[in-house]
């Protein structure tokens, strides 16, 4: 009989809410709670990291960026002149230095050019000088009639003199010496204001020839100009490597005809640098001299050391040729791109082999430099 009651007392207390018909109603409301909690904690998580995320970002002591490549001033070079282009001296991605004598252009037309101009300037000169030697004979010429006016006075003062004495003799002097003489001071004048009249028109015609001067010294470096031109486009029919650097694909061969501005071959500078668009958010601390490291997608394990060298002054966007207007009404927020220069430390391994357009991952360390 224990046994049995005991048995029947095990099974009640066993026995589940349900078939109890008691149902445990706290129970039953946590377990439904508990997961919109859950997700309420993690959304008020969302958002605060959300909100806080740029600070967090910008405050960073390292900022990383894959979106940079090497790059370099490149310099496309291109025909000053127009014409046929005679002869290429270099290759496809050979090695040049500064002065290397790069192609040439037809130079028949442009050294005839200046054949001509140079016998225009010797033309003006022999003007000139033929110009000189006319007022040395003028001024030659002022002097002789300035003699010839002397000696009329001289002859004039002599026969007043005369006239003179023949009319104080009175009737001591016949009347044909009296005339003689008064006819002598009379040509005698005449003589003198006939040479004073010769010098005023030699003097006059001096003036004319000097006037000259201006007009062919103007025609002197006129034509010079001219020449100058002509010997500066024969120049340009030979191109030459502005700097050491690496030529690129040629864009001009033998036998084409360039005009002026037309590409003949790039070049790129032995000098190269890594430009790194970094978010806007991660630029406030960013400085220029900051040091920099710069990792090849090309050279994988390979670590360049550098510096920021330069900031731009506005977003990449800004620059664009046609950049966003935001005043439409259509406006979608996007993190702008800010170009940082990166400045490749001397004695760095691979820097002679580093070409303009190779991938690269740049971390700059913001905490020097402020």
């Amino acid at each position: 009989m224990t046994d049995q009651i005991a048995t029947i007392t095990s099974d009640v207390r066993s026995a589940s809410p349900v078939e109890s018909g008691r149902p445990e109603w706290p129970s039953v409301i946590g377990r439904m709670l508990l997961p919109v909690i859950a997700v309420g904690i993690a959304l008020a998580g969302v958002f605060y990291a959300g909100g806080s995320w740029n600070e967090w970002t910008s405050s960073a002591a390292y900022q990383t960026t894959n979106d940079a490549a090497i790059g370099a001033d490149v310099s496309f070079l291109s025909a000053r002149v127009s014409g046929n282009l005679v002869s290429a001296h270099v290759a496809d991605y050979q090695h040049v230095r500064k002065g290397d004598l790069i192609a040439e252009i037809d130079p028949r037309e442009y050294e005839a050019t200046a054949s001509l101009a140079s016998a225009n300037v010797s033309a003006a000169k022999s003007s000139r000088a033929n110009l000189t030697n006319q007022e040395a004979l003028q001024r030659a010429a002022i002097v002789a009639a300035t003699a010839q006016h002397d000696s009329a006075l001289a002859s004039l003062e002599q026969t007043r003199l005369e006239y003179e004495r023949q009319q104080d003799l009175g009737q001591a002097s016949t009347e044909q010496r009296l005339q003689q003489s008064h006819a002598a001071y009379l040509q005698a004048h005449a003589s003198a204001e006939s040479t004073t009249a010769a010098i005023e028109q030699q003097r006059a015609q001096l003036e004319v020839l000097r006037g000259q001067e201006s007009l062919l010294d103007a025609q002197i470096a006129a034509q010079s100009a001219s020449l100058a031109t002509a010997e500066l486009h024969r120049e340009f029919t030979r191109i030459y490597a502005p700097f050491d650097g690496t030529v690129g694909k040629k864009s001009a061969h033998v036998g084409d005809y360039l005009s002026i501005g037309g590409n003949v071959v790039p070049i790129i500078p032995n000098e190269v640098y890594v430009t790194a668009n970094f978010k806007e958010t991660q630029l406030a601390n960013m400085r220029i001299g900051q040091a920099a490291e710069v990792k090849l997608d090309t050279y994988p394990g390979t670590v360049l050391q550098g510096r920021v060298e330069r900031m731009s002054p506005a977003s990449g966007s800004t620059f664009a040729l046609l950049p966003p207007d935001n005043a439409t009404g259509n406006y979608t927020k996007v993190v702008q791109r800010i170009p940082v220069r990166i400045a490749i430390d001397d004695g760095q391994p691979l820097r002679d082999r580093l070409s303009p357009g190779l991938s690269a991952t740049v971390t700059v360390d913001t905490r020097g430099q402020h």
